[in-house]
């Protein structure tokens, strides 16, 4: 190595020894910068990643969801006494059972066939219709039950019943619509043979399928906009096709239900009237083993995978059957998932835990509302009123008997298929009753302001909103979100409540418009993120006397208050792009969310010794109070 060069490394290696050597900047003081001084560790050991903008511990959060997510979806077996568990790792075990299925043949289809061959005359098509709906066949029309605002169930009704994704395919003149339909009539060739159909019958028998399937498709390009009726109104629309029968069949009964095109349901009854039984048959017999083909053995599942996976999803490789069972379950039964994550990830006394800082920031809340003296008596029984109602749901819970009928076995993969569209069909009020707007492995903690409602998924009952130390760290973290969530349930104040109000949190303005974005010229949008600002100051307040009504707070728990605030907020921002945001974004920066509120806050002050003068102690003049 030439002398000059080796000189070059040996400084570079001193150099670098030496910056080693010395010890890491020390953390902002907590009366400077409260976010830093909590965050420094993890901002620290969490560099933004390449090619991104901005990483948070929500980011975190997610992350570990979905790998505990994953973990679930991946499994053939489950932890000893897992009993939810264990019968989805059954599920997924007979997914990839191949010598099972095959040797299964069109055994596990009997039933429904056996529903089909009971069809004499055209008055047994309805009822025919309504039993494979019942036995786990949604067939014809697609049927979701949903919930409305009061959380009633009713029944979404869709066109359904043909092959093609896409009701055009039937009737566009190009030519790869026509090699679509000619491939299509091919798989149903094929299908209606592995059922025994004879050779000579089958170009008959396709052409059958067929001619219903174009009339379905053409009612369904041509249906009307969705609209909601009155069940009386609408079985005179269906004429002879019995409503009542098919919701009965997902044991629902409706007082009004939402047509997606009210037309297809007069084709599906003219049809019923015009077409002869044996057509029928066919027809229902060639869209059961379509609809099941990718669970069945190579014989049907070959077919449908050349027309599906390759010529309409242009797939290169076919989906594997296991990750098309994921797939079915984390579309259609996600309260499974939900159930087997809780089950695995969530310990009972954290769920506990978590449910009791939820009902102790409820009871100070009532408190504070009660206190609150600038809002008028009619205001504050209001308040008080939304609050005591409010439905708080802290990780998911469904009745105990729901999954006890849910039996899969290893070895029978569209025998389970099939009986967990008969559970589906039976549970599918119960479900609609309890359905969240997240998955279990998605961290959430969210007001649902049109039913009061409050939910908080298991997977935001873990570190650092809540972990199992017990410490007051989470009511600082769980309690002041749930708070912040439930305060914003209170902010619709009328006449002279708003304008107290308004007077109350406009000076929030000021202080945040007077912050620095990313540490340059841009100032926080403080217009944009007032609500927000509103709901975190408030969220503080409320969960910091939540807290103090358990007992006497000592300095370390209300040290651990104050931090577990801060450590929820911890997030990596490129100051370009956090400056930028600041013309769309309704949520400060995370330095903000932290130092903004607590430095309003004398018991923050008081918990940490700061002066005044100092960053994190704003003058007593100009402190913000709304709920305290």
């Amino acid at each position: 190595m030439p002398k000059a060069r080796l000189a070059a490394a040996l400084l570079l290696t001193l150099a670098t020894g030496a910056v080693a050597a010395q010890r890491a900047p020390a953390p902002p003081a907590a009366c400077t910068d409260f976010y830093g001084h909590v965050n420094a560790g993890w901002l620290a050991a969490n560099p933004l990643p390449a090619g991104t903008e901005r990483y948070s511990r929500w980011n975190q959060l997610n992350a570990a969801g979905m790998a505990q997510r994953d973990q679930i979806l991946n499994g053939t077996t489950a932890p000893e006494g897992a009993a939810v568990g264990a019968e989805l790792a059954d599920f997924f075990a007979s997914a990839q059972d191949e010598a099972a299925i095959e040797a299964a043949g069109i055994k596990p289809l009997q039933p429904l066939l056996a529903i089909v061959d009971r069809i004499r005359r055209t008055r047994d098509i309805g009822p025919a219709i309504a039993a494979l709906h019942a036995a786990g066949f949604p067939v014809l029309v697609d049927v979701k039950v949903l919930r409305d605002v009061t959380g009633r169930p009713y029944a979404q009704l869709a066109p359904g019943g043909i092959g093609l994704p896409d009701a055009a395919f039937y009737t566009a003149a190009d030519a790869e619509a026509a090699t679509i339909r000619q491939q299509y009539g091919q798989a149903l060739g094929a299908w209606l043979r592995q059922l025994g159909a004879p050779e000579a019958q089958l170009p008959a028998q396709t052409a059958q399928v067929a001619t219903i399937e174009l009339q379905l498709a053409q009612a369904t390009a041509t249906g009307t906009p969705f609209q909601i009726l009155a069940i009386d109104e609408a079985q005179k629309v269906a004429g002879g096709f019995d409503l009542r029968a098919l919701l009965q069949a997902h044991g629902l009964r409706a007082d009004y239900v939402a047509i997606a095109g009210p037309a297809f349901l007069t084709t599906v009854d003219r049809l019923i009237k015009t077409l002869p039984p044996e057509q029928w048959k066919v027809y229902l017999r060639a869209q059961i083993a379509r609809d099941l083909a990718p669970a069945l053995g190579r014989g049907f599942r070959e077919p449908w995978l050349q027309l599906y996976d390759a010529q309409l999803s242009g797939q290169d490789q076919s989906t594997p059957r296991v990750v098309r069972a994921r797939q079915l379950l984390e579309a259609h039964v996600p309260e499974l998932l939900d159930a087997v994550y809780v089950e695995r990830f969530l310990p009972l006394p954290r769920q506990q835990r978590g449910r009791e800082i939820a009902e102790a920031v409820r009871t100070a809340a009532v408190a504070a509302v009660g206190n609150a003296t600038w809002l008028s008596e009619e205001g504050r029984a209001r308040a008080a009123e939304r609050l005591r109602t409010m439905n708080i749901q802290v990780g998911r819970d469904l009745p105990q008997n729901v999954f006890a009928e849910l039996k899969f076995e290893r070895d029978d993969f569209v025998g389970n298929v099939l009986h967990l569209r008969r559970w589906l069909m039976k549970y599918a009020p119960v479900r609609a009753q309890f359905a969240w707007p997240a998955e279990q492995w998605q961290p959430l903690v969210a007001l649902m302001p049109a039913e009061n409602r409050l939910v908080v998924t298991a997977a935001a009952l873990q570190t650092p909103l809540l972990d199992d130390s017990g410490n007051a760290a989470g009511y600082g973290g769980l309690g002041a979100l749930i708070a912040q969530q439930m305060m914003i349930g209170l902010t619709g104040f009328e006449g002279a409540d708003a304008a107290a109000w308004n007077q109350r949190v406009t000076p929030l303005l000021a202080q945040y418009g007077a912050y620095s974005a990313a540490g340059g010229a841009t100032k926080v949008n403080a217009t944009r993120s007032f609500v927000q600002n509103q709901a975190d100051l408030a969220g503080v307040e409320i969960a910091w006397a939540a807290l103090n009504a358990q007992g006497p707070v000592s300095p370390a728990d209300a040290q651990a208050f104050f931090a577990g605030w801060a450590a929820i907020w911890a997030r990596q921002d490129e100051p370009t792009a956090l400056a930028r945001a600041q013309a769309t974004t309704d949520h400060a920066p995370p330095k903000w969310r932290v130092n903004g509120p607590l430095s309003n806050l004398p018991a923050f002050a008081e918990a940490y010794g700061c002066r005044a003068g100092q960053a994190m102690v704003r003058p007593p003049a100009q402190q913000v109070a709304l709920w305290r």
